[in-house]
């Protein structure tokens, strides 16, 4: 019975042991382990809106498509603006003639001219264009629907230029600055890295408590990093939420 009694008491200990010295090693393992903060990616998204009052005639391209900077995107009718355009033609030859004999003045001249450079302009809005180097995220619109000037017709993203705000307390804002290279890190692409710069940290916090004087409130101080990744193979797009510890790259 005290050979039992022993032997319990043993195996107690060493169960006990087990713990503390299981605890000891994740608090060890924890502290090592760095914090990682995270940021979802965003990238440069133009929404590409109509300048004239018009009809869509044809849109050229599809979402998805990559598309380059100045590429046509949408066709609009304009067929208002073509009517000027003979309009404006023959008033501009009529005042033409009547100048080149001498019954019209150069006010009148000028001011056709003025007209028709308008139309003109007007006329080469009605092929709408990209502006950037990209791909067609959303259209809008589609053929045979009227549009207003300022009216979206598609955005058009760049997933080469991608970034991340991530958000740091005051006590770490000193560790960074801005040109440093850090690691974002893909959790769902196994832990794959991305390198990345910081471009931008924000001079204001988001969130300012009432009272800063001391150096606990002053802790609570949240400040937006900005970090932009390298993105050749397009594994990054926007939405995704990406990690880093903010730390140089060693």
């Amino acid at each position: 019975m005290i050979q039992k009694r022993k032997k319990f008491i043993l195996w107690g200990f060493l169960f006990v042991v087990a713990c503390v010295c299981g605890y000891v090693a994740a608090e060890l393992l924890i502290a090592k382990r760095p914090f990682y903060y995270a940021g979802t990616l965003e990238t440069t998204n133009v929404m590409v809106a109509a300048r004239v009052a018009s009809d869509v005639a044809d849109v050229l391209v599809e979402e998805g498509d990559v598309v380059a900077n100045g590429q046509p995107l949408v066709q609009l009718t304009c067929d208002v603006y073509k009517i000027n355009a003979r309009q404006i033609d023959n008033e501009f030859n009529r005042i033409k003639q009547l100048q080149e004999r001498g019954h019209a003045s150069e006010m009148e001249y000028d001011k056709i001219i003025r007209a028709k450079q308008d139309n003109d302009l007007r006329l080469n809005w009605c092929l709408v264009k990209s502006p950037i180097d990209g791909m067609v995220v959303t259209k809008f619109r589609e053929v045979g629907e009227v549009v207003a000037p300022g009216t979206l017709l598609m955005s058009v993203a760049n997933p080469y230029d991608i970034w991340a705000y991530f958000y740091v307390p005051y006590d770490v804002l000193y560790k960074l600055a801005v040109g440093q290279r850090v690691v974002g890190i893909l959790p769902e692409a196994n832990n794959a890295e991305f390198p990345g710069r910081i471009i931008k940290i924000n001079e204001k916090p988001e969130f300012t408590p009432k009272n800063v004087q001391t150096r606990d409130e002053r802790t609570r101080l949240v400040y937006g990093v900005k970090v932009q990744f390298d993105n050749p193979q397009l594994i990054l797009k926007s939405g995704m939420t990406i990690e880093s510890t903010l730390l140089q790259n060693e």
